[in-house]
């Protein structure tokens, strides 16, 4: 099995895994099936590349971090723990101080310490099988000693991390002021590091998001070391991201001004601030990423924001609504949906797309990223290829599939427009829904929908082209399907599985399921193939 530093190791068959071993402290509370600790937590990235490996590391930490989160609440109480916060920070403290000390192993690279390590190397795997007894022992004591040290910088760092959970401050611990003194490298370096290391691989959007991550670390921390921001800083950085105003960038009032001193501006102007989840996601996992990526390369020790986020009082069931029976109607009998599609006609997307949405369940981006060569047959069935290629991502692991196509869909004429655009020599499906300047297919597209809807007079909250998806999961339930394979048309994640969530389920199968997805006051006979003029 090959290792990564970066909790990334591969398999035999050469699939990359995210395996991240469970911490002491967490093992009092995270228990396994068979009720005994848990020691490591894996989850396959269901990929053979490295690259896309690395950029599916993010959704994995989230998941850990979720199922340490069920954990602890299910099991504080019988194990006697303290806080959530204390045990965090318990945590938090052993896993810098082990930074540290692998950092203080590697920290020059100097040619003598080079050849030392060479030796050292060569040491641990030496045979003592046909060396002479006097010296077989001497090398099997060392060994020996060479285990108990290990050993002992684990107890020492465990044992810290206790006297700090307790409020105490180990005799090891530098004061703040050496702390603030010996910070390593500066933020602004490491700022510019990491984006070279990590650019090549950034989408538009991407690139686009981490402007305003920047702008707000060079304004709060203006020449400091990246290893001199504290945890109590680093909460302070999130109290005033709860007073950071929208669209900071665009307003006049505000030109000019740091990020804080927007924030105190703001409180006499009383522009409406960051939501919770921009926070989180826009934000916070973006600085976390930051710091990890430092720590994993010795930069800095340990990461200040490990675990910090906003409470977000909206679940993400209610951010958006599905669209009613009633406007389900309305919306597809309006144009482009008051003929059957016809091949002269243009911008196939704004015709096709919603219905792939509403009868599949794709995501925007997803559908109008489908190229010609991602619908083919498999078992005598037609089917979509969800799946990622150069300039194009899907959002996580388990939205990459194979999905048979909907019968409506059939029905309507979908594999004829498929069989056009293959014989006109197209690569992608939708023209109208090529990627916008930030990498994402179908974004002009999907605002296009967006004002089709309103102009309509259609209301509801956040109504567009992803409340098909919420309309495809209530008609997934409505169906009965089992849960399994109700999850696999939905490309969710099975609970509890390491593996991937519709494994063994046939395209036969899944397109009997499929089948049974129905809008029972959608009628769309007159979109029919037979009212076409072919």
């Amino acid at each position: 099995m090959k290792d990564d530093p970066m909790h990334l190791s591969q398999n035999s068959h050469g699939v990359w895994y995210y395996r991240r071993p469970v911490t002491l402290e967490d093992q009092r509370f995270w228990f396994g099936k068979s009720g005994q600790p848990k020691k490591e937590w894996s989850r396959s990235l269901r990929t053979k590349d490295k690259s896309t490996a690395k950029s599916l590391m993010h959704e994995a930490a989230r998941l850990y971090e979720e199922e340490r989160a069920k954990q602890f609440e299910r099991n504080a109480a019988l194990a006697g723990l303290a806080t959530e916060q204390e045990t965090r920070r318990a945590r938090e403290e052993r896993e810098a101080h082990e930074a540290f000390l692998a950092a203080q192993e590697k920290r020059q690279d100097e040619p003598e310490r080079r050849e030392v390590r060479l030796l050292y190397r060569q040491f641990r795997k030496l045979s003592t099988q046909q060396l002479p007894p006097d010296r077989a022992a001497a090398i099997d004591v060392m060994k020996e000693l060479d285990a108990d040290l290990s050993q002992a910088n684990e107890t020492i760092a465990y044992l810290e991390a206790r006297i700090r959970d307790m409020g105490g401050v180990p005799i090891t611990s530098a004061s703040p002021d050496i702390a603030h003194q010996s910070g390593g490298p500066s933020l602004e370096s490491i700022l510019l590091a990491y984006e070279a290391d990590k650019s090549p691989a950034w989408s538009a959007s991407t690139r686009k998001a981490l402007v305003p991550v920047f702008r707000l670390l060079r304004d709060v921390y203006p020449g400091r070391a990246a290893g001199s921001i504290t945890r109590q800083e680093a909460r302070e950085l999130v109290a005033m991201l709860q007073k950071v105003p929208t669209q900071i960038g665009k307003r006049k009032e505000l030109r000019g001004l740091a990020v804080p001193e927007a924030v105190e501006k703001n409180a006499a102007l009383g522009f409406p601030t960051l939501r919770p989840k921009t926070i989180n996601d826009g934000y916070l996992l973006h600085i976390a990423s930051i710091w990890n990526w430092a720590a994993r390369e010795l930069l800095v020790t340990g990461n200040p924001f490990t675990g910090l986020t906003v409470p977000d009082p909206v679940a993400d069931r209610d951010r958006r609504d599905p669209f009613s029976p009633a406007q389900l109607s309305a919306l597809f009998s309006s144009t482009p949906w008051n003929l059957p599609w016809a091949k002269d006609r243009d911008r196939p997307g704004a015709y096709w797309v919603p219905l792939i949405c509403l009868f599949n369940g794709l995501r925007n981006g997803e559908a109008c990223g489908l190229r010609v060569e991602d619908v083919y047959e498999v078992e005598g069935q037609s089917v979509l290829h969800v799946r990622e290629y150069e300039g194009r991502t899907i959002k996580t692991p388990e939205a990459r599939a194979e999905l048979p196509i909907h019968p409506e869909l059939l029905r309507l004429g979908f594999m004829d427009f498929v069989a056009d655009q293959r014989k006109a020599g197209a690569v992608g499906l939708f023209p109208d829904g090529k990627p916008s300047n930030r990498g994402q297919h179908g974004a002009k597209l999907g605002e296009r929908f967006s004002a089709h809807v309103r102009a309509l007079g259609l209301e509801g909250t956040k109504l567009g082209m992803h409340s098909f998806r919420h309309n495809f999961e209530d008609a997934l339930r409505a169906a009965e399907i089992a849960p399994r394979t109700a999850l696999a048309l939905a490309r969710r994640k099975e609970p509890g599985s390491g593996d991937g969530y519709g494994d063994g389920l046939s395209m036969r199968q899944k397109s009997k399921a499929l089948a049974k997805i129905q809008y029972a006051s959608l009628d769309l006979s007159h979109l029919s193939i037979r009212n076409a003029d072919r």
